[in-house]
């Protein structure tokens, strides 16, 4: 008996994120190397035509793993999103979820590819900036949106900028430790960087 289209089409999106996962888990390994769209088709487990004909090229290979980064990371965006009673543990709760996204899930390997493949190209870095940055700008927002109604935090202060603020010094500072291999030269103690985070970033918009 055939399978229905429907069936059909799921085999197929399961298959393609099969393909991207063992791309992605490879792009992991070479810590910003190049990969060439073989090497991809390679770690992928398929031959270069089956690569190319369920992608296209090798931007879109890269582009289509960012994009499934961002559907993966959706409920802890959620989680980010999501404010807690008090404002200064909130917003040390928020730095903590981030910090632990960075260090032991996919989020520092999506900053550190996406820049590393997005830094001055012309259509992914706008990919990585809407899949990979924008999504955590956009909860830490709607974060602080949700004080700011509560009259917690300043009503005067750009939700967004504040949330880059908050965002960056983290960002910053775990890119510095491990891509960059900064812990080896000049070791940064990260709980202490979030706890000044956190305090200076109160001190500037709490009331």
């Amino acid at each position: 008996m055939p399978r229905t289209k429907g069936a059909t089409n799921r085999d197929n999106e399961q298959r393609r994120r099969g393909i991207l996962q063992r791309i992605w888990s490879h792009l992991r390994q070479r810590q910003g190397k190049a990969v060439s769209l073989r090497e991809m088709a390679t770690a992928g487990e398929v031959g270069l035509a089956t690569l190319s004909h369920h992608f296209g090229k090798r931007d879109d290979v890269i582009a289509a793993i960012l994009e499934v980064k961002h559907l993966e990371g959706e409920e802890a965006l959620k989680i980010l999103a999501q404010p807690q009673a008090d404002f200064s543990q909130s917003i040390a709760s928020a730095l903590a979820h981030l910090s632990t996204g960075l260090e032991d899930y996919d989020v520092g390997d999506l900053i550190g590819v996406g820049l590393a493949e997005g830094i001055e190209h012309e259509k992914l870095g706008p990919v990585f900036v809407q899949e990979g940055l924008e999504p955590i700008i956009q909860a830490a927002m709607a974060r602080l949106t949700a004080h700011q109604l509560r009259g917690e935090m300043r009503a005067d202060s750009d939700a967004r900028v504040a949330a880059i603020s908050l965002i960056s010094p983290l960002l910053i500072g775990y890119l510095h430790q491990t891509s960059l291999g900064g812990k080896s030269c000049y070791p940064l103690n990260m709980e202490q960087l979030k706890q000044q985070i956190c305090e200076a970033f109160v001190r500037s918009y709490g009331i």
